[in-house]
């Protein structure tokens, strides 16, 4: 088994073994060696009190991390958001990538009870292979062919339900997301998120802006004057 089979092996894995306990035990981000058991991250406390350093991924020898550094958090609401907020939202990097699940784990179990969820697909999707190219071909493009051969993503679907703590109505939603793996280190590196149904009020979105805002001094301004796209990138001061 090459190493990038055992890596989306090891990824599907844990997504599968902790995605159902996702609001009891937060966001499950690398696997024990010794034991091949998930391993949680350190980042269990709420996101207005985190400390970014406490994000980081551990540099371990025992555990074997699924998710990049360089993560990326991708959504595109169903209904565009009024201004500052973009066409499409972007997290970048893994700090901010685990700041966001917390946000969501807390702020869900602090409006719900009996929070659950059921996975309802997991399924590998490689890239097609086409009609033979010419000797020709074949020489000038097998890097990218391997390249290619190499790149696989994974379709996850769920379903999250819970009982309001205001109301008692029971509220269900279903999420549809790709994680994307990374050609040469087989790390999860793009998280897309393709759909969840109902869609998240304005609300939401305002929130998780303040609270990154409050622990990375970021801001929802987009760069390039003209774009629909924005990237949430933090603030490295705490770096220095």
């Amino acid at each position: 088994m090459s190493d990038g089979t055992s890596k989306l092996g090891r990824a599907i894995f844990v997504l599968q073994q902790t995605l159902p306990e996702f609001f009891l035990a937060g966001l499950v981000t690398s696997m024990d060696k010794a034991t091949g058991t998930p391993r949680s991250s350190s980042t269990s406390v709420p996101i207005i009190n985190a400390n970014p350093l406490d994000s980081q991924p551990s540099s371990d020898d025992d555990i074997e991390v699924i998710y990049s550094p360089k993560i990326r958090l991708v959504y595109t609401p169903p209904v565009a958001l009024p201004p500052p907020f973009p066409t499409t939202l972007h997290v970048e990097g893994l700090p901010l990538y685990l700041a966001s699940a917390v946000f969501i784990r807390h702020t869900f179990n602090a409006l719900y009870t009996n929070l659950s969820v059921e996975l309802r697909k997991v399924v590998v999707k490689t890239p097609r292979s086409h009609a033979p190219p010419s000797l020709h071909e074949e020489r000038n493009t097998r890097p990218q062919k391997n390249r290619r051969g190499r790149e696989k993503s994974l379709i996850v679907a769920f379903c999250v339900t819970g009982t309001s703590r205001v109301s008692g109505a029971q509220g269900e939603w279903e999420v549809s997301s790709t994680y994307s793996f990374s050609p040469t280190t087989g790390l999860i590196d793009k998280h897309f998120v393709d759909s969840i149904y109902p869609a998240p009020h304005q609300a939401v979105y305002e929130s998780l802006r303040t609270s990154l805002g409050k622990v990375f001094g970021i801001g929802m301004e987009d760069r390039r004057a003209g774009s629909n796209d924005v990237r949430l990138e933090e603030n490295r001061d705490w770096k220095k």
